[in-house]
């Protein structure tokens, strides 16, 4: 019986053909603190200071639902915050160039939303991310379609309408995009500040705080900075010592890429960002080594029935219980 979801039988990255371009897609390490055995939900990642890209994501938080699970079938994050930030960092060198452009360019660091030379955005894609893959421009828009659900007869003649466009070259389909792209602040304007803050949909926002630790209260205005507080502990008065137990984080204010273990069992790499262990062995100043529990990170018990594994994090990313 063909399925009544017109979008069910796409492959978002291939195209109608076998022989298209596939190269919008990239297997990438793992990230057991935003995509875990509970929460698998692919991540959106968007312009938040797009006037154009707060009206698509609030268009997809009205019709994405699932019958499985009442938190719907995305997760969102905008380009601008920690969690954007480090997936964006998990990208292969070339596919983060189509995302994002080089501050050596002229546009402003993470999190700003200045321009170079030419005019070009400092954000360039909108981007869906699963826990082993990336998907960018068009793919995206795919990715997204195929994960909406629900009775809506206008959501299902929008998925007709893309799947019409589907059978094109990903090569066309992507330019596009890009037209698109490169004036939808021209067209529909950009604001300094996020739009999107919903207490209805508080569970599909990640909040950065899975990440660095400081979470977000709340009842507090969703828009205030928020002040990093990172610091090593290893230069303190009391520092940590081997066996005491730790939490690893990522600093709100670091400029360095999250540690990334690297062995056989996870060869593409695995970030323990957000784990819990204890303190093997103390190098400074360059890293730590631990035993992180893996049950911390999402992890069961390994083949040999071990509760925890051996990697290195940086001094700075170590944080007290």
């Amino acid at each position: 019986r063909a399925s009544a979801d017109p979008m069910e039988q796409v492959d978002s990255n291939k195209g109608g053909c076998p022989f298209l371009d596939t190269s919008y897609v990239y297997k990438t390490y793992e990230v057991p603190a935003l995509f875990s055995a509970t929460d698998s939900r692919p991540i959106v990642l968007f312009d938040g200071n797009c006037n154009l890209c707060n009206k698509f994501v609030q268009t997809l938080l009205k019709y994405d639902s699932c019958s499985d699970d009442d938190r719907g079938n995305l997760r969102f994050a905008a380009l601008q915050s920690r969690v954007g930030d480090l997936l964006v960092r998990r990208m292969s060198e070339d596919l983060r160039a189509q995302v994002v452009t080089s501050p050596l360019d002229g546009v402003e660091g993470r999190g700003g939303v200045g321009e170079n030379g030419d005019g070009e955005e400092k954000y360039k894609s909108i981007v869906v991310c699963d826990p082993e893959k990336t998907y960018i421009r068009s793919s995206a828009v795919f990715q997204i379609l195929r994960s909406l659900g629900g009775p809506s007869k206008r959501l299902k003649a929008v998925q007709y309408l893309a799947l019409l466009g589907y059978v094109l070259p990903t090569s066309v389909r992507d330019r596009a995009y890009e037209f698109v792209s490169k004036r939808r602040k021209k067209w529909f304007g950009s604001s300094d500040e996020c739009l999107l803050w919903d207490d209805r949909f508080e569970d599909r926002f990640i909040d950065d705080g899975v990440l660095t630790g400081t979470y977000r209260d709340p009842f507090a205005d969703p828009n205030a900075e928020i002040i990093p507080t990172s610091t090593n502990l290893f230069e303190g008065e009391s520092p940590p010592a081997r066996g005491d137990r730790v939490r690893i984080i990522w600093p709100a204010d670091s400029e360095k890429d999250p540690s990334v273990s690297y062995d056989d069992e996870f060869p593409a790499g695995i970030c323990i960002i957000g784990g819990t262990g204890t303190i093997s062995t103390i190098d400074l100043p360059m890293r730590v080594v631990m035993r992180v529990d893996r049950d911390s990170i999402g992890l069961s018990p390994d083949e040999k029935g071990e509760e925890t594994m051996i990697a290195w994090v940086k001094p700075q990313e170590v944080a007290a219980m």
